[in-house]
């Protein structure tokens, strides 16, 4: 059992897993159509940067679409490839999954949509560099 409270079968686990693997892996191998597969249409990615300027906290947000693009476009692709995924917790149809990467530390909400897992929403953070 993971550390929530649902028993999870073998089967749930690896659907989680993959949904985090295609979204990390499709971000640092530069595929869009494989970063649209494990996005629900409604999915949020949101940030807290510090605001130059006033040094308040500000919230960026980007969209399912803005995702896809950027991935088309390569941003992540020179980005080193190791990374760590790792279940939080499950509760019956939803997950938390860490992703924690040479860059990124993102913390994922999936659910169970039919037969699948999808992504609905990111927090994320930069690493700060070595």
């Amino acid at each position: 059992m993971e550390s929530g409270t649902t028993p999870m079968a073998g089967s749930d686990r690896d659907l989680i897993l993959v949904a985090a693997r295609d979204y990390i892996e499709s971000w640092l191998d530069g595929d869009a159509d494989r970063m649209a597969r494990c996005l629900h249409p409604d999915l949020v990615k949101r940030s807290v940067e510090v605001d130059a300027e006033s040094g308040g906290a500000v919230v960026e947000t980007m969209s399912r679409e803005d995702m896809v693009t950027a991935t088309a476009a390569g941003y992540g692709r020179r980005y080193a490839r190791p990374y760590e995924a790792s279940i939080l917790d499950v509760f019956e149809d939803v997950a938390t999954v860490r992703v924690f990467s040479s860059v990124y530390m993102d913390y994922l909400h999936v659910a169970r949509f039919g037969e699948g897992w999808l992504l609905v929403n990111v927090l994320w953070q930069r690493r700060p560099e070595r």
